[in-house]
């Protein structure tokens, strides 16, 4: 399908809007318009502003009518881009493309206005666009540019004449595939690309504008349908002589029903997927074991590295515990699942994944270096509560920053967290003092001016007389609070809290580090003066509040909870701040709970001197965060994170876990918050002072993703480890809640149901079970004069004599 592109909006608000070209008069009117010929006049004499006004088409969208950002759905046919080097080159080039168009799928082919030519190919169905290009290049041994494979590429178009349009198939018009198709092929193409698993040399990866695929060796391509049959699918461990099982039955037998349930053994095209799919239910009665998973995995024609690398991606994955159809499964087959044994499973899975995620966290040091200053001294499964407390703290220096989501990308979101570190008691909390010294240093220091002034004010509330005339108070700003703060106070230095950037006016974020969540769950319950249950619900996303109390000292007035916080504490506080009986308020899901190991009767590692660097390194950091401003360029993660989202998605409707849905929906918040202040860093050679501030547009890469996704993998672990059995709880309770208040449908409800769509008299009275003439006209008018029914004919002509109805579509409440 060929799309238009426009362009709306201004500056950073500029976007790109798709409308489809539907038929060769409209796109022959677009080319040959007076604007967009002169244009090109001016263009192919090396004017680059004319060559930006040129009429710009996409090809590789599949159904799209508006804004493409963030699209979702792949066409049926790609886009590829061949440069010439001179007139007689190209026309080689235009006889060589012709010549093949039928091997290459050719659908268009246009002369660029630079002289090289587009062309417009069939994708083979299952395979990416820089598959196709790497197929296309090598077909044709012509150079291909690496970098022009992406989904929302737009093509600068030339004019309809023969010369620059020699070729274009009116078929090129239609889209092939369904919507819903579309949208299913893409979220299949970016599993494979994520997991690496496109059939291109090594060199089709990297960025090169005279790329020559046919010189390199490629991956394997998938093996034909016939060869997917696998002699020994459920292979056996080597020396035992037996197959593995779980709890007595083969795991072959359980695989051999997960297939059936799951559509049947996978087809040409969606093996990997599928066996992606399997490995991750398979998981949660292999103890996360990647060798036993390896052992027991069908290989379908895979070699050992194939299977290997899906294995080790389905292990990354959150857990999850048994999904519904594996429990369906296994009790079918007597197996009963063990509350208890679910319950060791997710802590063993938990901790395995801590060691996991801190081995990752390691391999991210060398791209953020001050990830090392931040876990210095702790082991490695202690790294993601580490980083998570540092991005909180850091977070909260960035105030002054902006992004847009993919939900309302209209409003403008602040960085913020609400996180709690739990661990048992002496398992080594206390690094978060460290972090919330060093890294909060620059706003403590700000404090210091606002709480003396504050202080000043009170002594001399105190000597003063009972006639003298009374001081001012001071309108300072105080951001940092402990857990013992009334809220008049909180809401007071809350709205105080106010700086002027860029002409506005931005309320900044309050800040509470505590490292004994159970003392501030009870100081809390202490009465409603100090209970912030109502404000910690409406931090995560800034939602307005207000007060209206009788007493002087509270001041009438509505404002925007900015209030980023951090504990520590043990499960027990945990059970008490979120519990069966608040669960929802959705209060769970806006926080950002990490655990912390039992140490297992390991000692830390020792240390023998004061690394004052690694200390001074932090505070650098900090003091730059703090006078950060700006809207974050952070397009792409954003984008990133809704595909992520997305697959999680599709993941709950697979399980119909309302449970997952629930507390999937929040995550990316999270993924994207934490990582911000990291990505930041990372490109700070991007940032230019502006004033007293530091601001600056900087471009996302795969590593910054890596970081982000980590983060969004981890808070998803974690929210499912903490309160997945309180969600499930919750949505089984509500259904059973539900069901006891379920009204009877009456008699006059289905009766009304069993009515025909057009239908007589006669058919009332049937189905009504009505016995006279006289009741059915009156039923009948009810029906008319509640616009439930309306009447077609009177019946005049017809061998009956009797008038028609028909229903209008309205449902009777």
């Amino acid at each position: 399908m060929i799309y238009r592109i426009e362009y709306e909006g201004k500056g950073r608000d500029k976007r790109k809007f798709a409308h489809p070209v539907k038929n060769r008069e409209a796109l022959m009117a677009l080319r040959n318009a007076p604007e967009n010929l002169e244009n090109l006049a001016k263009a192919r004499q090396g004017d680059h502003e004319a060559k930006m006004k040129l009429l710009q088409l996409a090809y590789n969208i599949g159904h799209a009518d508006g804004q493409i950002a963030g699209c979702n759905s792949i066409g049926s046919y790609f886009f590829h881009d061949v440069d010439c080097y001179d007139s007689e080159h190209s026309e080689r080039i235009k006889s060589l493309v012709l010549e093949k168009k039928d091997e290459i799928g050719l659908m268009m082919l246009e002369r660029s206005a630079s002289g090289g030519w587009h062309l417009v190919c069939k994708r083979q169905p299952g395979t990416t666009i820089l598959e196709n290009q790497v197929r296309v290049a090598t077909i044709l041994q012509l150079e291909m540019d690496t970098s022009t494979k992406d989904l929302q590429r737009v093509v600068f178009s030339t004019s309809g004449s023969e010369c620059d349009l020699p070729y274009l198939d009116d078929a090129l018009f239609d889209e092939l595939m369904s919507p819903e198709e579309c949208v299913a092929e893409y979220k299949r193409l970016k599993v494979r690309v994520m997991r690496k698993q496109e059939q291109v040399p090594a060199g089709a990866k990297k960025a090169n504008k005279h790329y020559r695929p046919w010189e390199e060796k490629t991956h394997p391509q998938p093996h034909s349908r016939a060869e997917l049959a696998d002699p020994l699918p459920f292979p056996v461990s080597e020396g035992s002589g037996q197959t593995p099982k779980f709890k007595g039955i083969p795991y072959s037998e359980i695989i051999s029903e997960w297939w059936q349930r799951n559509g049947g053994e996978p087809q040409e095209g969606e093996r990997n997927v599928k066996l992606y799919q399997l490995a991750v239910n398979l998981r949660a009665i292999c103890d996360n074991n990647r060798e036993l998973l390896l052992e027991i995995m069908p290989r379908l024609g895979l070699d050992e590295q194939e299977l290997r690398s899906i294995v080790e991606s389905a292990c990354k994955e959150p857990p999850k515990g048994l999904s519904k159809m594996l429990d369906s499964i296994l009790r079918e087959k007597g197996i009963v699942k063990s509350e208890k044994l679910a319950t060791a499973t997710s802590e063993q899975n938990i901790n395995q994944m801590l060691w996991d995620w801190g081995a990752q966290i390691e391999a991210l040091m060398p791209e953020y270096p001050l990830l090392r200053d931040i876990c210095k001294g702790l082991k490695r499964n202690q790294y993601p509560a580490a980083m998570f407390v540092a991005g909180g703290l850091l977070m909260t220096l960035m105030t002054r920053c902006t992004y847009r989501f993919y939900h309302r990308p209209e409003e403008l979101r602040r960085l913020n967290n609400s996180t709690l570190i739990i661990g048992d008691p002496a398992s080594g909390k206390s690094f978060a003092t460290r972090l919330f010294k060093l890294l909060a240093s620059p706003i403590v220091a700000a404090d210091k001016v606002g709480k003396e002034a504050i202080n000043a004010y009170r002594e001399q509330m105190r000597t003063k007389g009972a006639n003298k005339e009374k001081p001012k108070k001071p309108k300072v700003v105080v951001r940092v609070h402990p857990a013992r703060t009334s809220n008049a106070q909180f809401i007071q230095d809350m709205v105080n809290s106010v700086e002027n950037v860029d002409g506005e006016d931005m309320q900044l974020h309050m800040l509470t580090f505590d490292t004994e969540l159970d003392n501030t769950v009870s100081v809390q319950k202490g009465g409603s003066w100090i209970d912030k249950f109502s404000m910690e619900l409406k931090a995560f996303h800034n939602e307005e509040d207000g007060q209206a109390y009788s007493n002087n000292d509270s001041i009438l007035q509505d404002f925007i909870v900015t209030w980023n916080f951090i504990y520590t504490g043990t499960p027990i506080a945990l059970k008490k701040k979120v519990n069966e009986q608040n669960f929802g308020s959705g209060l769970a899901t806006r926080l950002t709970c990490i655990p912390l190991p039992a140490t297992n009767f390991e000692m830390m590692s020792r240390e023998s001197s004061v690394d004052y660097d690694s200390d001074n390194r932090l505070k650098e950091w900090a003091e730059k965060l703090d006078k950060m401003k700006g809207e974050l360029t952070v397009q792409k993660i954003v984008d990133e994170l809704y595909d992520w989202t997305a697959r999680r998605m599709a993941d709950a409707a697979e399980n119909d876990s309302k449970a997952d849905e629930m507390l999937l929906k929040r995550c990316a918040y999270h993924g994207l918050n934490f990582s911000a202040p990291f990505i930041v860093m990372r490109h700070w050679d991007k940032m230019h002072q502006d004033g007293q501030y530091w601001c600056g547009e900087f471009e996302t890469d795969d590593v910054d993703w890596k970081l982000a996704e980590l983060i969004v993998n981890i808070q998803y672990a974690c929210q499912r480890h903490y309160f997945g059995a309180m969600a499930e709880a919750y949505f089984d309770n509500k259904l059973r809640d539900a069901n006891v208040n379920v009204q009877r449908k009456q008699k006059t409800y289905e009766s009304f149901a069993r009515l025909p769509e057009e239908f007589t008299s006669e058919d009332v009275m049937r189905c009504f079970g009505l016995t006279s003439d006289g009741a059915v006209r009156s039923k009948t008018r009810r029906l008319i004069s509640d616009h439930l029914i309306e009447k077609v004919s009177d019946g005049r002509g017809t061998t009956t004599g009797l008038s028609t109805f028909r229903k209008t579509g309205v449902q009777m409440l």
